[in-house]
């Protein structure tokens, strides 16, 4: 009886040991990582484990959290699951590419890129949430075209070398983008007889709408006709606006539409601005009446125009005279719509 109370005793202890040993060890390497749940500027390392909308994920990738990084939303640096004891791999970081930086200075968050179009949701995969990105450094001979909104639309900006600030105008912009070496081949030339000045001030209203070129094609092609590419103006200010010839009263209606497209005031005597609120209208026109012919007529004759429509002194409104000439022209320079 000695002898079998004492080895039940034993037993019991030793029991008791074990489960207090296992617990102690199997709180150890959770508590270790375990972060609890998920939470913005906040420095994640790898294997780290946190709670988001009811599941657990792993830190794939050491990081400093963001709004938008959430873990469902950035799969690069996070693995749905615990993962268990042992961490999932790190994966390799590009080395031959463009690098992105959260923070001006080639600070914060650096993801680099390789060469491809990205969209926002490729972005996303790679760990670049929408609206990022303050520097970047780009390689020589390398070329990068950020895009303000998805899908390469909005305004677009070029880099074919490194910015420790990509300025206020860029800064946590970026919702899509291009990388390739070398330079692009150009989509459109500028017509011969198109001055400088007018092709500058028609591409940088194209680069606003993502046009690819053709808008400011068809752009030269209005200002040839309505201003003779300003040769045509007369000494003193006319009644329409300069390059784009747009009336007083079209104008006044397009004001607060203007400021929010440009972010700016309208200046009356800025020929950029004139081919900016022209190209404003005639870009509402095309997506109003379905092409640009149509869109030609109606900026000239305006949304009420038909066939044999007249003016308050009874004379032919001539807008499919005019829409004919301007599309001609559009499409001897080029024009592919």
């Amino acid at each position: 009886m000695t002898n079998k109370r004492f080895s039940f005793k034993a037993l019991s202890l030793m029991v008791v040991l074990a489960v207090i040993i296992s617990a102690f060890c199997a709180v150890i390497p959770v508590s270790a990582a375990a972060r609890g749940a998920w939470a913005p500027n906040t420095a994640y390392a790898t294997g780290d484990t946190v709670t988001y909308s009811g599941s657990t994920y792993t830190c794939i990738q050491a990081h400093t959290s963001l709004t938008g990084w959430e873990p469902p939303n950035v799969p690069a640096l996070w693995e749905k699951g615990s993962g268990g004891t042992t961490p999932p791999p790190t994966p390799p970081p590009a080395t031959n590419g463009v690098t992105f930086y959260a923070d001006i200075n080639y600070g914060g968050t650096a993801i680099t890129l390789g060469v491809g179009n990205y969209t926002l949701s490729q972005l996303n995969a790679k760990g670049i949430p929408n609206d990022w990105m303050s520097s970047l450094k780009v390689p020589s001979g390398w070329t990068v075209e950020v895009y303000e909104h998805d899908n390469f639309g909005g305004t677009k900006w070029t880099y074919t070398s490194s910015s420790s600030w990509v300025g206020s105008a860029v800064n946590d912009k970026m919702s899509s983008v291009k990388i390739y070496t070398g330079s692009p081949n150009p989509s459109v030339t500028k017509p011969s007889e198109v001055p400088s000045n007018i092709w500058t001030y028609t591409m940088n209203v194209d680069n606003k709408f993502g046009k690819g070129g053709d808008f400011a094609l068809l752009l030269c092609a209005v200002i040839k006709k309505e201003s003779s590419f300003g040769a045509g103006l007369p000494g003193s200010p006319s009644a329409g606006d300069g390059l784009m010839q747009v009336e007083p009263n079209t104008r006044s209606a397009y004001l607060s539409q203007f400021s929010s497209t440009f972010g700016r005031t309208y200046n009356h005597s800025s020929e950029q601005d004139q081919v900016c609120l022209g190209a404003l209208i005639l870009n509402e026109k095309i997506a109003k009446f379905g092409n640009i012919y149509n869109g030609l007529l109606h900026y000239n004759g305006g949304d009420y125009w038909y066939p044999g429509a007249t003016d308050s002194y009874g004379r032919p409104i001539l807008a499919n005279q005019y829409a004919d000439i301007v599309y001609a022209t559009y499409k001897g320079y080029g024009g592919k719509n």
